[in-house]
């Protein structure tokens, strides 16, 4: 399924930039001009990428990496495999977050759904795409450039937010909210569930709480079912994938 994204991405940055930005240390033999265009777990960075190794516990996948730098701790820096530069901090995990709001911007802060009412009275923003068949209850919200499948439902007082895929003859129960995910066909969400919000991210340190931007993704394939007031939170970098057929009972995080 191609599809534009939820957050526009900033860069891409030099290494140097990236440090300064976020108060790292490059070591000695780090080429400060290396072009950083996204940020990565360790098993999925690649040579334009940045990553980080908060713990020694993740040395195995530190030494496979193939990112272009690693945020870690000085006492770790000789971790760090040939060809990957290493970036010193005293918390990595902090540095990574204010990387993330430094590419990612718009993660930092939750943005407005709702458009104008049109002349029916839908609550639909004029650059969402509505497939023939679709219902859509009063008090349904449609947001930016979002798109619903033919024969859906978007029952009263639900939310499907900004670039939101929803395919085929799905349903989407009263009061849902659908957020930075793409649904498959003949999905059931019923009433009350929250699908795509941050997920529960901090950076821990001395200096309090850092609030972790989530970047990722929620993917539900076809024939899933998610009970009332369920919800499903987005991912950090990586996307949370619920697979075909899968059923979720009702309350349940």
């Amino acid at each position: 399924m191609q599809h534009p994204g939820f957050f526009q991405r900033g860069g891409p940055y030099p290494l140097k930039v990236i440090a300064e930005a976020i108060g790292a240390e490059l070591g000695d033999d780090c080429d400060g001009e290396t072009k950083i265009d996204d940020l990565r777990p360790l098993h999925q960075a690649t040579r334009t990428h940045l990553t980080f190794c908060a713990s020694r516990k993740y040395a195995g996948q530190l030494a496979e990496t193939h990112a272009a730098a690693c945020l870690i701790k000085r006492r770790d820096a000789s971790l760090v495999p040939e060809g990957a530069a290493a970036v010193m901090t005293d918390a990595p995990h902090r540095a990574f977050a204010m990387a993330v709001g430094l590419l990612y911007p718009e993660a930092l802060q939750p943005t407005a759904t709702a458009a104008a009412a049109n002349a029916q009275g839908q609550l639909v923003h004029p650059t969402a795409e509505i497939a023939e068949g679709v219902t859509l209850e009063p008090g349904a919200i449609v947001g930016r450039e979002a798109r619903i499948g033919a024969g859906t439902t978007i029952a009263a007082g639900a939310v499907v937010g900004y670039r939101v895929f929803v395919g085929r003859n799905c349903y989407i129960g009263p009061g849902a909210t659908v957020t930075h995910a793409l649904i498959g066909e003949r999905v059931i969400i019923h009433p009350g569930a929250r699908i795509g919000q941050d997920g529960f991210g901090y950076a821990m340190s001395a200096a309090g709480h850092f609030k972790v931007p989530q970047v990722g993704r929620v993917i539900i394939g076809d024939d899933v079912e998610i009970g009332a007031n369920s919800t499903i939170d987005r991912g950090f970098l990586v996307d949370t994938v619920i697979g075909e057929g899968t059923k979720i009972d009702n309350l349940v995080q």
